[in-house]
């Protein structure tokens, strides 16, 4: 039987309370998000995806976070501070992505999840550089390996020495734009070569999968990030 999912877009201030966070010099603010409430097992699972953005003047990075899960009346009945950031530095001027999942026990609909609240503070972070690949994506139908809706990216190591630990990283959007998914992984042990390709794929999950159908809002765009990270420390 397929799940019924709920998804919530928090798109206004009502439905989602997003804080602005402050670390002189490093300030990471949220952009847009979109989260869903799904059927996972005996519980429900909460998926929250946004766009961030390093609008200090140093790299950047986040220092703590709390995300909430509320009921109707606005208390808290689940929390996390567990997070994915897409790069975790942020150089200034930066948009990043992150990624937060987390699930709900003891409730019996998806009605008693209400809103959500994310607090974050940024700090400085010059411990580390981000080095960019070239990346592009694309949403592929069918894929010919596997016969399923892919998240497919394509990167290149343009830089003049080989890369290792490469992150890649992929946003799907509607035809309006609006944020719908984010996914990332990272090859620790496989790397490029200079001026060397390689491609990444990665399946929607398939609950978030069978609501965009459902709501026929389906993938028009995906945009990609590849990189890897020096510990500047070493």
């Amino acid at each position: 039987m397929k799940r019924h999912i709920a998804l919530i877009v928090t798109l206004a201030i009502l439905a989602l309370g997003i804080l602005p966070a402050y670390a002189a010099p490093g300030t990471v603010v949220t952009i847009e998000q979109t989260s869903y409430v799904v059927a996972h097992s005996d519980n429900y699972r909460v998926y929250y995806f946004a766009t961030v953005q390093n609008t200090g003047a140093k790299p950047a990075s986040i220092n703590d976070l709390l995300f909430e899960i509320k009921d109707p009346n606005g208390d808290t009945i689940e929390s996390t501070s567990k997070y994915k950031l897409y790069p975790e530095v942020l150089e200034a001027g930066q948009v990043g992505w992150l990624v937060i999942s987390k699930d709900v026990k003891d409730i019996d609909s998806k009605a008693e999840i209400g809103s959500f609240g994310l607090t974050l503070t940024a700090k400085a972070n010059d411990d580390k550089a981000t080095h960019a690949l070239t990346a592009a994506a694309e949403y592929i139908k069918k894929d010919e390996d596997d016969n399923e809706d892919v998240l497919r990216a394509s990167v290149t190591n343009s830089r003049q020495e080989n890369a290792f630990n490469i992150t890649v990283a992929m946003a799907a959007r509607d035809a309006q734009g609006k944020l719908l998914y984010i996914t990332g992984d990272t090859a620790k042990d496989i790397g490029l070569a200079p001026d060397c390709a390689l491609l990444s794929r990665s399946l929607i999950k398939d609950d978030i999968m069978d609501e965009l159908k459902d709501a026929g809002t389906p993938v028009a765009t995906v945009e990609a990030m590849a990189y890897t990270v020096e510990d500047l420390d070493d």
